[in-house]
């Protein structure tokens, strides 16, 4: 009975003082201490991670060294474990499943994107088929707080506003127009958005091209539902024309000089691997929005 307890006491330690040491580890050289155990063989596994023996053998006495107690009896034609590394490898081959079942996972952590419906509409569907977003609509000011507290990990909005203390990618440009269902649509009352610099720009132009106020039949907060109406009725509207495109709109004849935009990912500076997804992301939303 002393004997096995003293058995189970220096195992535990021996277990607790290997857990301690991992972080001193070099990930290839765990793997490549797995391989040799279930090869028995240092030169198979070393051709197998194409190293030379010599590399081999030295990554496995860091690992050694790692841990402060001998592994492996360095035989030259069989790679024998020793108790202790019979006690450790198990644990071993779990540590490095955890780590790749957590590098899986962090790859599988959705992007957090906001952004108006409208821009939305175009944008969304083809980021949705190369990588897992989680996709939010917000108003600009709202998707613009979220990216500055953190809430979110890209916006995409309209430069119609300075984006103070985020980092802005333009990945489209177009124009704002008058746009409805037919091509020879006479003046009349218009749907407006919410008085925004590109709505206050045409009021301006109208005035100036026209000489009195632009008629406004309703101001619509949306300019999907703007879009929406004029796709369905004959009333006119003021939209981006990539929202307009979509929906086959055409451009009215009478209308003063257009109002251009810009379409930006504004973000805060992340970590590598998300900038990696962020970069395909952004090359898929140049040609989306260059189309």
């Amino acid at each position: 009975m002393k004997e096995l307890a003293y058995n189970f006491e220096t195992e535990k330690e021996l277990l607790q003082k290997l857990e301690g040491s991992l972080k001193n580890l070099r990930v290839a050289d765990v793997e490549l201490f797995i391989t040799a155990a279930h090869m028995k063989n240092l030169g198979k596994s070393a051709a197998f991670h194409h190293l030379s023996q010599s590399a081999t053998s030295t990554a496995i006495q860091r690992v050694e060294a790692a841990f402060g107690v001998p592994l492996c009896t360095h035989e030259k034609r069989q790679f024998c474990l020793t108790r202790e590394g019979q006690i450790l490898f198990p644990r071993l081959e779990n540590w490095i499943k955890q780590l790749r079942d957590l590098i899986i996972s962090k790859d599988q952590i959705p992007i957090r994107l906001v952004t108006t419906h409208a821009i939305a509409q175009i944008a969304v569907p083809a980021l949705l088929s190369i990588d897992n977003i989680d996709f939010k609509h917000m108003r600009p000011d709202h998707a613009y707080a979220a990216i500055l507290q953190t809430e979110a990990d890209i916006a995409l909005v309209l430069d119609n506003a300075p984006w103070k203390g985020v980092i802005a990618a333009e990945i489209g440009r177009g124009h704002f127009q008058l746009y409805s269902k037919t091509k020879e649509t006479s003046i009349k009352p218009v749907l407006l958005p919410e008085d925004q610099m590109e709505v206050l720009s045409l009021q301006q132009s109208w005035q100036q091209v026209h000489g009195y106020s632009l008629p406004v039949k309703s101001r619509i907060p949306s300019w999907s539902l703007i879009a929406n109406i004029c796709a369905e009725s004959n009333e006119i509207g003021f939209l981006p024309d990539f929202l307009a495109k979509k929906l086959g709109l055409h451009p009215v004849l009478w209308q003063p000089a257009t109002s251009p935009y810009r379409v930006l990912a504004i973000y805060r500076n992340m970590g590598k691997p998300l900038q990696e997804r962020f970069n395909l992301l952004l090359h898929e939303l140049q040609k989306v929005f260059s189309n």
